[in-house]
């Protein structure tokens, strides 16, 4: 038997796979340690940590320079390197990269204890499910095995191997998952090919009980200065009954304030009323596209302009702020259909709104349509871009109009009558001004209307970030 009891995980952000990797190797006895992804960070943790694996979790386009930060610690040091996460799974042949021992797909919660635990033991790990094992010059490519039924059975998720960044320990806000899975097919998204990949009796939706999520906000308010909670879940209110019985423990048990992700066509008033019985501060629903083409054509949300106006009435009734998503820049998009997008955020009075760049991700139904209809190079569509804020990949009729309106999108809904200048200033050549004031008001709308007062930064902490976000992020 070897020892192989010391893992060092790479986190380009505060992701949940971090800390449920974290968390299921310390359960299975191992130890763990994070860097993020910057080289001299990680080689001065290789210096002292002298990790036996090195575990990236990787989304597409973060796979790059973790790929390279590999390459490199290969050279130095002796380790098990593994992929885990969205791009691995969904574009495996990541495997073929030098210096990557193995990759895993879909799943990690028991995958990555059953590869650990064999490696230690000295088996053979080349028929580990879920896993694709390079091993003497030949690539094993094993099959997905069944999801964890119960999620209740997981570990909380360890935040603690955060806990050596002071601006973490210190935070007000903290984010939460109390279900996993999403069961609609947006083109965009890597769900469609999720579907896919399940086994016969998996679940698409999976909700852990309305006690053990109390259970670890408990733990979390014990240990952080807790004072906002974040619901991750990609559709927060799809289960009623739940819902309902949230609405009883929590303003008893926690008595946050908490926001969350819903979807328009299930905004209805008896879930907005528990909801707002619960403390909801604020919500969050996907706008995506005002041009029904687009959303619904393209994009594939499934989704009428009728029932997006009505939920945004219900959570004006009920009082509820909300804020927007929108995409600009699909497949096709012009910028009078960008407009279309203004006009129903603006029809809709939401507290505040923020776009984003179409990407479409390769492996995914709308990167398919891009090429296939001419938007999008082939030679191009696997450069993957590090951000989604800044430039669009698809050949676009009004490129310019268009990268230059999302960076002004939010600003030109949150004050309407500035939209005759706007059309104006979008035909200029201002991109990298215009970019600033993106950020600007970014930070600005995200202090004085997303968080409540008591989960704030202070000034000290604002103004920081915000030199920070504006010189140094390419977000």
């Amino acid at each position: 038997m070897t020892e192989i009891n010391k893992t060092l995980i790479f986190s380009g952000f505060l992701s949940f796979g971090t800390m449920y990797l974290s968390a299921i190797l310390k359960k299975a006895g191992h130890q763990c340690e994070v860097t993020s992804v910057d080289y001299n960070e990680a080689e001065q943790v290789c210096n002292t940590f002298s990790p036996d694996i090195i575990a990236y979790s990787a989304f597409t386009g973060l796979h790059i320079p973790m790929v390279e930060i590999n390459s490199k610690l290969k050279k130095k040091f002796k380790f098990f390197s593994m992929f885990g996460g969205p791009h691995p799974t969904f574009s495996p042949e990541l495997i073929e990269e030098e210096g990557i021992d193995a990759i895993c797909r879909a799943e990690g919660f028991e995958a990555v204890t059953n590869l650990v635990n064999k490696l230690e033991r000295g088996e053979d790990i080349t028929g580990t499910p879920n896993w694709w094992i390079k091993e003497g010059g030949k690539i094993h490519k094993n099959p997905i095995a069944h999801q964890v039924k119960c999620l209740d059975d997981l570990p909380f998720p360890d935040r603690s191997i955060f806990d050596k960044y002071p601006s973490y320990r210190k935070n007000k806000s903290f984010s939460f998952m109390t279900s996993f899975g999403c069961p609609y097919n947006c083109t965009y998204c890597f769900n469609h090919q999720l579907h896919k990949m399940l086994n016969k009796g998996d679940k698409v939706i999976r909700r852990r009980s309305v006690d053990n999520v109390i259970a670890e906000i408990k733990q979390v308010k014990e240990k952080y200065p807790l004072q906002y909670v974040l619901f991750r879940d990609e559709i927060f209110t799809l289960n009623k009954s739940w819902i309902k019985e949230f609405a009883e423990k929590y303003p008893r048990e926690i008595g946050l304030p908490f926001y969350c992700v819903l979807r328009a066509n299930h905004v209805k008033d008896d879930i907005v009323a528990d909801l707002k019985k619960a403390g909801v501060y604020n919500v969050t629903f996907a706008i995506e596209a005002g041009s029904d083409f687009v959303r619904n054509t393209v994009l594939k949300r499934n989704m009428s302009k009728e029932a997006i106006l009505k939920a945004a009435g219900i959570l004006h009734d009920h009082e509820v702020p909300f804020f927007t998503y929108n995409m600009i820049g699909a497949p096709g998009e012009t910028f009078d259909m960008a407009l279309e997008t203004w006009d129903l955020n603006v029809k809709c009075r939401s507290t505040s709104t923020w776009a984003y760049l179409v990407y479409p991700y390769p492996r995914t139904e709308l990167h398919d349509y891009a090429v296939s209809n001419g938007y999008l190079d082939e030679e191009k569509s696997n450069k993957f871009l590090m951000t989604y804020h800044d430039k669009s990949i698809l050949n676009l009729r009004d490129k310019r109009e268009i990268e230059n309106f999302h960076k002004l999108f939010s600003i030109a809904v949150e004050f309407p009558f500035l939209i005759h200048i706007i059309k104006f200033m979008v035909r200029l050549p201002l991109h990298n001004f215009y970019n600033l004031i993106r950020k600007v008001w970014r930070g600005y709308s995200s202090y004085t209307k997303v968080y409540p007062k008591t989960a704030r930064q202070s000034f000290v902490e604002l103004v920081s970030g915000a030199i920070d976000v504006v010189f140094k992020s390419k977000a």
